[in-house]
């Protein structure tokens, strides 16, 4: 059975005095004759009992004019810790006016920023509402005696009349469950690099989960992408390229291992335990990444934590860092470059070499190959450039295209030798070297330097 808990709310009110002949005037009294708001016993099914005010406006000089709340100083314990604030609901009473249009109808929590609860008539004529307060210890985040600040305001549409009362919140609530979802660096924020592919990297960002102070129900822990990160041209990092990895000594854990991070709900743990904590790190697939455009993208996801008695949601900014990759990679022979003795009358030698090309930009670009000398031998001797070809082979289906899909002579000094598609997508091919000995050569072992570079179309 679940522990019952009193929690006991008390508004003190304060109203900030005007003088006699103020063009609007403001008072705010509970529906009960008392000078304070205290609620009832809350049971531990979650129910939230409701308490009522009266907030009277008495107008004299016919202009228009609106009503506000907001809270004024943050609601916070002896610990210095927050008050949920989804926790205090406030609605207005529909039809409690007489006159002008309520606002907040629906119920909403307190917030930091005026709320908007009235706006009179045309005339400006004095009238008064009904506002109601309902505090759901299911939202209460943890325990201690709190105590705050609300104000009430009220302001004429294009003229300067004001007035405005305060009221000081004191709240008692028990210990209770305690959860925390946050950032390692960031409270609300994960920053993910194209180098996070592992977390043996050990500088992959991650979120701390963990809770305390359960009663035996079930909590449920839902992950929730919101939107996939973005980048300024308002590019969708491709699906599958941010991972999520789960590390913690619990059973709760629902996903093990590299999980995508895909559009939709995901429970994450479900447990009963009185505590725990895990961890869930963020990573980039090594291969998809190279597929993405440079840039800085932006995202953002949410952990709903769910238990019989309510629900909390816990919003994290995505942050994803591409960056700029146009590198090239060559894979020549174990042996080099290198031609072993060749002869007049002996068969042709071969060597292949693999180019890789990286490249995020997709801007078009060309591979360019650099013989800074012709082949020499061990004695400095020069061989017919006309009997050392080369072709590239590239693989079927892959972009890009190539003038020496023959065998054709090697020429020194720089000049293209592949060039890519038009949205500059990485590629792998062969370059195949070709030497076969000639009459009156100068027979021995050839060597030469061969350089491969990028350049941007």
């Amino acid at each position: 059975m679940f522990r019952q808990a009193v929690i006991i709310v008390i508004f003190c009110l304060t109203a900030l005095s005007q003088a006699s002949w103020a063009a609007v005037s403001l008072s705010v009294n509970p529906i009960d004759g008392s000078n304070s708001l205290r609620f009832e016993r809350i049971t531990s099914a979650g129910g939230a009992n409701k308490q009522e005010i009266h907030i009277r406006v008495n107008s004299t000089n016919g202009n228009r004019y609106q009503v506000f709340q907001r809270v004024l100083e943050p609601i916070v314990n002896e610990k210095g810790e927050a008050l949920n604030l989804q926790a205090l609901q406030v609605q207005t009473l529909s039809n409690s006016n007489v006159s002008g249009t309520l606002y907040l109808q629906n119920s909403d929590h307190l917030g930091m920023s005026d709320q908007l609860l009235y706006s009179s008539s045309q005339s400006g004529d004095s009238d008064g509402f009904i506002i109601g307060y309902s505090l759901n210890q299911n939202l209460i985040n943890t325990g201690g005696n709190f105590r705050g600040r609300l104000i009430f305001s009220v302001r004429g549409t294009g003229n300067a009349s004001s007035d405005q009362v305060t009221i000081d919140v004191l709240l008692e609530a028990p210990s209770s469950l305690k959860i925390a979802v946050k950032g390692a660096r960031n409270p609300t924020r994960v920053r993910i690099r194209d180098t996070d592919t592992a977390i043996s990297n050990k500088s992959a960002d991650f979120i701390s989960v963990s809770y305390s102070g359960n009663e035996g129900q079930e909590i449920r822990i839902y992950q929730e992408l919101e939107s996939l990160p973005r980048n300024k041209m308002d590019q969708e990092l491709g699906h599958d390229v941010l991972q999520v990895y789960p590390q913690g000594s619990t059973e709760g854990l629902r996903i093990q291992g590299a999980n995508a991070l895909v559009p939709g709900r995901t429970l994450v743990y479900s447990s009963n335990k009185s505590e725990d904590n895990f961890l869930l790190y963020f990573l980039v697939d090594a291969v998809l990444v190279q597929g993405q455009d440079a840039g800085f993208y932006h995202g953002k996801i949410k952990y709903v934590v769910e238990t019989d008695r309510g629900r909390q949601e816990f919003p994290i900014h995505l942050q994803c860092d591409i960056q700029p990759v146009f590198t090239v990679s060559v894979t020549p022979p174990a042996e080099g470059l290198n031609f072993l003795p060749v002869l007049v009358n002996s068969p042709p030698q071969y060597k292949e070499v693999q180019v890789t090309v990286t490249s995020n930009l997709h801007k078009p670009y060309q591979v360019l190959q650099d013989l800074k000398t012709g082949m020499t031998n061990t004695q400095g001797k020069e061989f017919n450039n006309k009997y050392f070809n080369l072709k590239i082979e590239i693989p079927s289906g892959q972009k890009g295209r190539t003038d020496f899909t023959d065998f054709s002579p090697v020429q020194t000094g720089e000049y293209p030798v592949f060039s890519s598609d038009s949205q500059g997508s990485g590629a792998t091919f062969k370059v195949i070297y070709r030497m076969q000995g000639y009459a009156r050569m100068n027979a021995g072992s050839f060597s030469a330097q061969v350089l491969f570079s990028l350049n941007q179309k």
